[in-house]
């Protein structure tokens, strides 16, 4: 009965981790994207318009 209860629990704390590391790969995706945004805008102002 004890090992049911060591494997549920491992199982419970490796799916938790997995749900938060999915969580936070998706945040630092958005803010790798926004600041490759930035840097793009910033570096079409310093080169001006091509006319």
């Amino acid at each position: 009965m004890s090992t049911i209860v060591c494997g549920t629990a491992s199982l419970a704390v490796a799916g938790l981790f997995y749900v938060w590391r999915a969580y936070h790969d998706k945040l630092m995706l958005k803010q790798q994207q926004l600041r490759q945004r930035v840097a793009f805008m910033l570096w079409v102002m310093a080169n001006g318009v091509v006319e």
